[in-house]
């Protein structure tokens, strides 16, 4: 009897044994069928996914409808500008923000006799040229009155309210730099013996990096030189927060804009300089390239830096060359409409006057060639396929179709 128990048990266990081989194996299997139908319906979601954005990065409008129009009040004698989702209008009086809706905003006066106007990110700069006074302006119109007591010759602003003004002192010219409070942080002195003549100033979005470029006479011949400056803890171990410096023979450097907080250009009559701090905050050369054309316009986005020239070999009267952040031309788009303005949006840009606009993407397809609405004084991106067109008369809403 007790060897049957035994031979029980012996059968038993190895029964369980095949059961639990065979359960597990079925368990392998249920767990494959289970991975490989999520790789199947992943697979499918990400290739409708991919079908979706390259379709709508192709889309081609063929028209465009108003969704909304508003009657807006005639400025006389004022200026323009984009500024979030909705304008800038400015004048000698003063300067205002309306969105798209046509709601003002905020609104600063002010008596200037030549405004210079400089934004970046939610902040407007506003300062009266050879006069003394800077209006620092926030995005819900929170204003800091800056009085430099020197004549005013340029200006910069920052994404986050640091203000940097050029003022001429007799044969000394003062680089200033104000923080969002108003308060002077930085004044560097600079002569045409020693350092130059600052041509163009800029900030990095986050105030911590300045880009000069000066110009300088040397041994009877001009040369242009490209220096930054670093507010923060690196600077503070350099001569006058100086961190690089370049040189650039025969040259003169009228233009020098930050596309982010670390990257920079600057565009001399002959030359178009890149520069990145390549996380060390310490700007460095990344790409220099020469211009067999004279430049006609300057546009730039926090990924790309486009130059216009006039066009010699057919097609269009103009032609936009495009740069990427490390110098590659990844376009050159030629096109014969008489523009008032080029913006980069994403994935493209558009090219516009007051009556027509081209909307491309950057492999240079057409999305849109056509009209606008007419007397179209500025155009803007909202959301989408939506554009704002500010006209003599009104505020329209566009939808492209």
């Amino acid at each position: 009897m007790m060897v049957d128990i035994r031979e029980h048990f012996k059968k038993k266990g190895r029964r369980t044994e095949e059961h639990s081989t065979e359960f597990a194996r079925q368990i392998r299997a249920h767990r494959i069928k289970s991975l490989v139908r999520t790789l199947v319906i992943v697979g499918v979601l990400a290739g409708i996914t991919l079908a979706v954005y390259i379709q709508i990065k192709n889309q081609v409008y063929s028209t465009y409808v108003l969704v909304s129009s508003e009657d807006k009040e005639q400025y006389s004698q004022t200026q323009l500008l984009g500024y979030q989702q909705g304008f800038l209008t400015y004048s000698k009086d003063g300067i205002s923000y309306t969105d798209y809706h046509g709601n003002a905003m905020w609104n600063q006066t002010y008596q200037m006799q030549s405004p210079i106007v400089v934004q970046k990110g939610t902040w407007v700069v506003v300062g009266d040229y050879n006069g003394h006074m800077i209006y620092d302006i926030g995005l819900d119109g929170t204003t800091q009155e800056i009085d430099t007591n020197l004549p005013i010759k340029k200006l910069a602003v920052s994404a986050n309210g640091v203000v940097a003004a050029v003022l001429e002192d007799s044969e000394v010219t003062w680089i200033n730099v104000y923080n969002p409070n108003g308060e002077r942080a930085v004044s560097i002195k600079t002569t045409m013996q020693k350092s130059g003549y600052p041509m163009s100033v800029s900030l990095s979005d986050n105030g911590k990096l300045m880009e000069v470029a000066y110009l300088r006479a040397e041994s009877g011949a001009m040369k242009a030189v490209v220096s930054f400056y670093n507010f923060g803890e690196v600077g503070q171990n350099y001569t006058d927060t100086m961190v690089s410096s370049y040189e650039y023979a025969d040259s003169i450097i009228p233009y020098t804009a930050f596309m982010n907080a670390g990257t920079a250009f600057s565009v001399a009559d002959d030359q178009l300089m890149i520069f990145a701090d390549e996380g060390q905050e310490i700007p460095k050369s990344v790409y220099q390239g020469y211009l067999s054309e004279q430049i006609q316009d300057i546009y730039y986005s926090e990924n790309y830096i486009g130059l216009i020239f006039l066009n010699t070999e057919g097609g269009g009267k103009y032609r936009l060359d495009i740069y990427d952040r490390s110098g590659k031309k990844v376009l050159a788009k030629i096109f014969d409409l008489e523009y008032r303005e080029i913006l980069f949006i994403k994935d493209g840009f558009i090219i516009y006057n007051e009556a027509e606009c081209i909307i491309c993407n950057m492999q240079g397809r057409e999305k849109y060639a056509g009209n606008i609405q007419e007397q179209t004084l500025l155009l803007r991106p909202l959301t989408g396929k939506r554009f704002l067109a500010v006209t003599q008369n009104t505020l329209d809403v566009m939808e492209m179709r």
